[in-house]
């Protein structure tokens, strides 16, 4: 028992659980209702939607496995008391790991694009696997780049399902139909979302991470630049995020959707004034962890709001 709650602690499966649940949630509050409004169905299956997001989660599985391999020295100084690579998991499994559900996540990947006539799609999944090793390599220790690389990351794993949709692949025709159009504005607004509540928490975690990436000689972007210009960097993010949301509400008020926009309001910009307000007094790792947390709470609610497209389209 306790080996496999270490296993799971390894792969992150709550967040593994919430992109299961942001892909479930745009392809049948999103994708499925855009699709059924204008008389069509979506391109994928049951099935084939099962196997892409299943992909997705061993790809990222493998992802979180190679982190923590490279990190090992990191996590000694930061949390040693929650590691379970060396302790419980030895290295040599931890790659194995990483290498099976590397090659499972690929393979599962090209047979949807096989099954769904775009068998380049299947690269997706290579390009992913690929920037999460570089990033545990090297990325990760260089000012900003991976930061935007994991933020891109996190865009891609809610919009690789929308790739699949013969409306946005097939032709410039289908792109500018109705179904077309309003599927690449909806995902496209989500992924924005995404990218910029995950710059956020990334940079927030190097603020909470300073002691020990200091140590293993990261470059990050509070050591590089110092604490208060990556402070001002998530406050400009956040209020990106803010402007997006007002953007989203005014959208949603000319259509009468006057229960999202409380949703929104309570939900999710409200916990993002919140986390400016702790991230403004934070100066200890304790400090800046509770502003992930509030983060992490934003990037739920965030993806949670898909459910209104079921219920009003």
């Amino acid at each position: 028992m306790k080996l496999w709650a270490a296993f799971f602690k390894l792969v992150r499966y709550p967040n593994l659980i919430y992109i299961t649940l942001t892909q479930f949630l745009l392809q049948y509050c999103v994708v499925e209702p855009v699709l059924h409004s204008s008389g069509e169905e979506p391109s994928l299956s049951v099935v084939q939607f099962v196997l892409l997001s299943l992909s997705t989660v061993l790809i990222a599985a493998a992802g979180y496995i190679i982190n923590d391999y490279f990190d090992i020295n990191i996590d000694i100084v930061n949390k040693p008391d929650k590691m379970v690579l060396d302790k419980i998991i030895s290295r040599r499994w931890a790659m194995a790991w990483h290498t099976i559900f590397n090659m499972a996540g690929v393979s599962l990947g090209f047979i949807v694009a096989w099954k769904t006539g775009q068998i380049y799609l299947g690269f997706t999944q290579v390009i992913c696997s690929l920037l999460l090793w570089f990033y545990s390599t090297s990325f990760k220790r260089q000012v900003l780049i991976g930061n935007v690389v994991i933020s891109l990351l996190t865009a891609l794993s809610v919009s690789v399902v929308g790739f699949y949709e013969k409306q946005i692949y097939e032709s410039f025709e289908a792109i500018m139909s109705p179904s077309g159009r309003k599927l690449i504005q909806i995902i496209g607004v989500y992924a924005l979302f995404a990218f910029i509540i995950s710059m956020v928490r990334e940079v927030v975690k190097d603020l909470e991470d300073m002691i020990g990436d200091s140590k293993d000689g990261c470059r990050t972007i509070p050591i590089i630049w110092g604490v208060l210009p990556a402070k001002r960097l998530c406050n400009i993010l956040l209020l990106a995020l803010q402007v997006t949301i007002i953007a989203v509400e005014i959208r949603v008020w000319l259509l009468g959707w006057y229960i999202a926009i409380a949703y929104l309001l309570l939900l999710v910009q409200a916990p993002c004034v919140y986390a400016y307000v702790l991230l403004k007094k934070a100066h200890l790792p304790e400090h800046y962890h509770r502003v992930s947390s509030v983060v992490k709470w934003v990037m739920l609610t965030g993806i949670l709001s898909m459910i209104f497209f079921k219920c009003y389209l």
